[in-house]
């Protein structure tokens, strides 16, 4: 299998066919789109959802832990549901300091403190199967089932919350070290680093999907946060989950220009990297969740219109394509050529 996240193919074959629900009231489906899960529990008249959502998140920074709750409660945020509580258990590889476990931690306190969670548990392990940290967070809520939101459909707009690629760059950044520094002024490296306040926190979102249009129906029919493989890959599962096609316009996909020049650097695609903190929202409503949003502080506009035939189309500027199956995550490639490079330089079994 490539790095990365497994791909659709291979998610089909060796994991679809032995997952069965039949007799179950699973609140979503198993599917390669889904990243949460759900039960019911009834009390009397009243029936909760109990709703939780993962996230597994590897690299060399501390901060690594802080997007891995990040991104766990984005995921419970684009089904509608605040995050209550968090709980991560992260690997370290065998050179790693104590040090580095207590930054992990006051990260994770600070991503729960941020997007309003409890830190529920943090247990750490050092594991020789590991080569970078690697955190897991699972976070967890309640909602009702109106408030949940569902899937796109034809003749819905699409709409981009957010910038393109940001998450993705911010980590470069945490990880890369000083190198960035031979390439960039620190004055731009400082800005650059302080585009985290542009990240679409989970609250936003939440408030967005629990807001109504003036004729009473959810603003937000389906939100879906642009994680691993970018938004191409984004698109691609959102258009898989509801079965209806798109056509999206390229040029109106928000980047930031740090992002564009730290890619540049490293030869990356900013289209397929990594944005947590982005989200995609299918909405019938879309002035009117623009206006929402705007209040918010949430950058956003229109992206393109879910379509009723298959095709998935994009366009920019003269010219049109089709999107194609989701492709590696370009982060996930940088810290692989990363490791690769530090393998050389320290023979394994020598240590850091």
């Amino acid at each position: 299998m490539k790095p990365g996240k497994i791909t659709q193919t291979a998610w089909n074959r060796s994991v679809k066919r032995q997952l069965h629900t039949e007799g179950q009231d699973p609140v979503f489906h198993p599917s390669y789109e889904e990243n949460c899960s759900g039960l019911k529990a009834c009390r009397e008249k009243a029936e909760d959802i109990f709703v939780w959502s993962s996230a597994a998140v590897s690299g060399d920074s501390p901060e690594t832990a802080w997007y891995a709750a990040f991104e766990a409660a984005g995921e419970l945020a684009a089904r509608g549901v605040p995050a209550q509580g968090i709980s991560l258990r992260i690997l370290f590889p065998e050179e790693a300091q104590e040090e580095l476990l207590e930054a992990a931690a006051e990260a994770a306190r600070a991503a729960c403190g941020q997007t309003g969670a409890v830190l529920t548990c943090l247990q750490g392990e050092v594991s020789c199967a590991v080569r970078s940290m690697t955190a897991f967070a699972e976070a967890a809520g309640t909602a009702s089932g109106t408030e949940l939101t569902g899937s796109m459909r034809p003749g819905q707009e699409i709409i981009l919350c957010g910038c393109i690629g940001l998450e993705g760059m911010l980590r470069i950044l945490d990880e890369a070290g000083e190198e960035p520094g031979g390439r960039f002024v620190p004055a731009f490296l400082r800005q650059a680093e302080e585009l985290r306040s542009e990240l679409v926190m989970p609250g936003q979102i939440v408030k967005v999907c629990g807001t109504e249009s003036a004729g009473g129906e959810p603003l937000a029919a389906a939100v879906r946060q642009i994680g691993s493989g970018g938004i191409l890959a984004a698109l691609w599962e959102m258009a898989e989950r509801s079965g209806c096609g798109m056509e999206v316009n390229m040029d109106a996909m928000t980047l930031k220009q740090e992002t564009v020049e730290i890619c540049e650097y490293y030869q990356l695609n900013p289209y397929q990297m990594t944005s947590a903190g982005s989200y995609l929202i299918a909405t019938e409503h879309a002035e009117e969740l623009l206006r929402v949003l705007e209040k918010e502080g949430v950058r956003a506009g229109r992206l393109g219109i879910a379509r009723a035939q298959a095709a998935r189309v994009i366009t920019s500027k003269e010219e049109t394509r089709y999107l194609d199956r989701p492709a590696p995550d370009s982060l996930t490639g940088w810290q692989r050529t990363r490791l690769k490079k530090q393998e050389r330089i320290w023979p394994a079994g020598t240590g850091k």
